[in-house]
């Protein structure tokens, strides 16, 4: 991938994101009608918070990593771009499996727990090597 190409997935990626994350507030406001109240029983709602929180967060990261790769004109390899993006869209999901009482913040219980919590650490990783991958190549680049 080129620079813009790069660019351009991870801004539209970030977009997306942040849309997405406008949806679940949106969504969130229906259990809080009188009308819509027996769609919260069982779900916590500030698990939920925090998924729409770390996806506009998560989501103007990648808006960052775009600019970073324009402003130094670098080519990450894509592989490190997908990573960012999967990451990204993957890791507020640890909060939804908790606001349905998984506990995916411990690799620990059953298989659904440890699957929760491996994908919290896969995609956690995933994004931190896509921002080494991206920092090494700027500060190659610097001017």
């Amino acid at each position: 991938m080129d620079v813009m190409n790069t660019a351009y997935v991870l801004v539209f990626s970030g977009a997306l994101s942040v849309l997405t994350s406008s949806l679940v507030g949106f969504a969130m406001l229906i259990p809080m009608q009188p009308w819509g109240r027996k769609w919260a029983k069982g779900l916590n709602f500030r698990q939920i918070g925090a998924a729409h929180l770390d996806w506009i967060m998560l989501g103007l990261m990648q808006g960052l990593a775009a600019g970073l790769i324009i402003l130094f004109s670098v080519t990450p390899p894509a592989w490190s771009v997908w990573a960012m993006v999967i990451g990204g869209w993957l890791n507020p999901l640890a909060y939804v499996f908790r606001a349905f009482g998984v506990d995916a913040f411990s690799f620990a219980g059953k298989p659904l727990q440890r699957a929760a919590a491996a994908l919290g650490g896969v995609t956690s990783t995933f994004i931190a090597v896509a921002w080494f991958i991206f920092l090494h190549a700027a500060w190659q680049a610097w001017p």
